[in-house]
């Protein structure tokens, strides 16, 4: 009995198909690294990362969740199991049709441990509606009499552990075979909201009918009752119907992208390039990495000084370093700098603040306008990317036309590369991003 997802609303320019795909990937691990690798529902990382971004701000997923059962909010549950698809009523009755002969079947020629004894029908089927998300039904079991005693119901349930899937966990191959026997081989889309038991059904206290009884002879047509027999009303400790939560654009400026994204999470903050782009465009080495101060230290032998001042959160406040320690054991062309960003929303124009400050080479070598330096620039204007990507991605949300521009303070760098370093990024970006360039000024 989920809430009903419509065809026409989107989300951070993503359809809610894409949207409740994403929720179930995060929903699986909660973890960030597995999600933007996914490629369910966005075809690049950046795409993911916006998408995660708007998932955050919306508090549809809970990244401080101790468990998997929060990694999603009460809203990004209802999305998440929320329904796409409507069909006829006479699609779902013929759907229930075919269910209710497997059970039959299932009864009479399969040998189960437990047969069906009734079938509860509830929900928009039950009353009737012209189309239908689910079929909600509650299946109720018992012990089948053909094994009465205890040795035979262990002989044939070692007979169907047997049979059942072997990467399956011992458990799950203890209810294989009932299942098939009900939904089939592959359960139909319509019956996702059948459950075995009636356990949920007179929590609830609703409306509805028995429309299977083994012992009156299998299939019957009885009279919609206020609630299952057992059933006390609705209990206090059942959940409030799901909702669909607000899908209106925001009206708020989003924050910068978390930086992080980059490097896909990862706990040593290595940045790989893959899936960074739709595009095959690589700009970074592979000694590139995004710190902050949640990153894994054993993994770096070289350490920049700046990383002691802390506060590095990813998104207003990151380190960038480069130093690959395969090719240069001894650091000598690594390098670093600290990326500060601000955004602010004004009258014709969102305003992306970028301050770069505190290089950084080992032993005191000189910046160089090369090598470790392109690698640093390629950081700066990737994460550029992602958040002229989450800002455009807003304002047409709202249907709002306004300039993005960037603003560059450099005056925290040495003098051999405080002019050269936007001229770079702003050179990388042209590269990177061009379609999301036209509205930008630099």
């Amino acid at each position: 009995m989920g809430v009903n997802l419509p065809k026409d609303r989107t989300l951070a320019g993503f359809q809610l198909t894409q949207v409740k795909q994403a929720l179930k990937t995060y929903a699986r691990t909660g973890q960030e690294e597995n999600f933007f690798e996914a490629k369910s529902f966005a075809s690049s990382r950046m795409e993911a990362a916006a998408l995660y971004e708007e998932l955050l701000e919306r508090k549809l997923i809970d990244p401080k969740a101790l468990s998997y059962e929060h990694y999603l909010t009460e809203a990004g549950l209802a999305i998440a199991e929320g329904k796409m698809r409507r069909s006829p009523l006479s699609t779902a009755r013929r759907v229930l049709h075919d269910l209710l002969a497997r059970i039959e079947q299932m009864n009479e020629h399969s040998a189960p441990l437990n047969v069906v004894q009734r079938v509860w029908l509830f929900g928009s089927v039950m009353r009737g509606h012209d189309t239908v998300g689910d079929i909600d039904l509650a299946i109720e079991t018992a012990h089948n009499p053909a094994f009465s005693d205890d040795a035979s119901r262990s002989a044939r349930l070692r007979e169907l552990v047997d049979q059942a899937p072997g990467h399956l966990l011992y458990f799950r191959k203890l209810s294989w075979h009932e299942e098939r026997g009900i939904f089939g081989e592959r359960r139909h889309p319509l019956l996702a909201g059948a459950h075995i038991g009636s356990d949920e059904l007179r929590r609830m206290g609703v409306p509805c009918q028995l429309i299977f009884d083994r012992s009156r002879g299998g299939r019957v047509d009885d009279e919609v009752v206020p609630r299952h027999p057992d059933s006390p009303g609705r209990s206090n400790e059942m959940d409030a119907p799901r909702e669909l939560p607000d899908l209106a654009p925001l009206s708020s400026v989003p924050r910068p992208m978390d930086a992080r994204w980059m490097s896909s999470y990862k706990v040593d903050g290595r940045i790989y390039p893959r899936r960074l782009f739709t595009e095959k465009r690589t700009v970074l080495g592979s000694g590139s990495f995004v710190m902050t101060d949640d990153t894994e230290l054993r993994w770096h032998d070289w350490r920049p000084s700046s990383l002691k001042a802390g506060g590095y959160n990813g998104v207003s406040e990151v380190l960038l370093k480069y130093h690959d320690s395969w090719l240069d054991p001894k650091a000598r062309d690594a390098a670093s700098l600290v990326l500060r960003r601000a955004i602010r929303d004004l009258e014709t124009e969102i305003e992306l603040h970028i301050e770069l400050s505190d290089f950084e080479r080992p032993r005191r070598l000189k910046p160089a306008l090369e090598g470790p330096f392109v690698h640093l620039c390629g950081m700066v204007a990737m994460i550029i990317c992602g958040d002229i990507h989450r800002q455009t991605t807003r304002l047409n949300e709202r249907q709002v036309h306004k300039q993005i521009a960037i603003v560059f303070d450099a005056s925290g760098l040495p003098d051999e590369i405080r002019d050269v370093a936007p001229v770079w990024i702003e050179s990388l970006l042209q590269e990177l991003a061009p379609p999301a360039l036209d509205g930008l000024s630099l």
